[in-house]
């Protein structure tokens, strides 16, 4: 049997399948999905298709249960160049994520060579055998103990392709090879959204068996979007002795940078 959709339509309700799950718990959404979710209520809600999003941020409220999901949305601001958008995801009437989205008008501009982004940064996915996210999370390719191994779910859905790690770097292409909601083709914001989440997995931190870090957002700041079904992010994690950290990850596509996410950690004890 074939992988499903991450999220089937029941109205205008979300149902997620397996797809969507996490490997925290079977009961549970991986991040991904809530954020690629939140991320397609705000297109369908920009006003005008020549706004693009520049900033996408992400609350990761409280853990997404796997069950019916709606979304609502606010227009914040609507100017001629600028608008501001707020979505939030909900389960039973309660609010489990939520995002706040920063649309500017494009326009068209004669810029020098200089300042345009430069080629890309990154080797190709080309070649590059498929692998689990689970295998990304060590220098040495090997899946560290945790239920990565032991639970389906979104981080076993997507394909991987590792390019680079070393202690808390790692560098992976990452394909959604199903479609993101049924009977839908997923956007570029939509897939660029719900892989973002997977930069805290790429750049992990896990000094001691007993101590992880979680990520609690996700925050996109985008100067173009992406091309193509391949995302890749070049993520980079530290941390503070009192269980605060960081996540960033510069995001490509297969011409280049497109723009960067940001993470906010912490200290997992388990």
């Amino acid at each position: 049997m074939g992988l499903e959709p991450v999220f089937l339509r029941d109205g205008d309700r979300f149902l997620p399948t397996d797809s969507a799950g996490s490997p925290w718990g079977p009961k549970v959404l991986h991040g991904g999905p809530p954020a690629g979710l939140l991320a397609r209520t705000i297109e369908h809600a920009t006003p005008d298709p020549e706004l693009q999003v520049a900033r996408l941020t992400i609350d990761l409220l409280r853990p997404v249960p796997k069950a019916p999901l709606t979304t609502e949305t606010r227009v914040v601001r609507e100017g001629k160049r600028i608008a501001v958008l707020e979505a939030s995801l909900l389960a039973e009437g309660v609010e489990v994520s939520r995002a706040s989205a920063l649309l500017l008008r494009r326009s068209d501009v004669a810029l020098p060579t200089h300042v345009l982004p430069p080629p890309r940064w990154v080797a190709s996915h080309e070649g590059v055998p498929a692998t689990s996210i689970g295998s990304v999370l060590t220098a040495e390719g090997k899946v560290p103990p945790s239920r990565f191994g032991e639970l389906k779910g979104f981080h076993t859905t997507v394909e991987v392709r590792r390019v680079a790690g070393e202690g808390g770097r790692g560098t992976a292409w990452i394909r959604i090879p199903v479609p993101f909601v049924a009977g839908e083709e997923t956007s570029p914001l939509v897939r660029l959204a719900a892989t973002s989440d997977f930069g805290n997995a790429l750049g992990y931190i896990r000094p001691a068996e007993s101590v992880g870090f979680i990520n609690a957002d996700i925050s996109l700041h985008l100067h173009r979007l992406p091309e193509g079904e391949w995302i890749c992010l070049e993520a980079q994690s530290c941390a503070q002795e009192y269980g605060l950290g960081l996540v960033e990850s510069v995001v490509h596509d297969t011409h280049g940078p497109i723009g960067r996410v940001t993470q906010a950690l912490i200290v997992n004890q388990r």
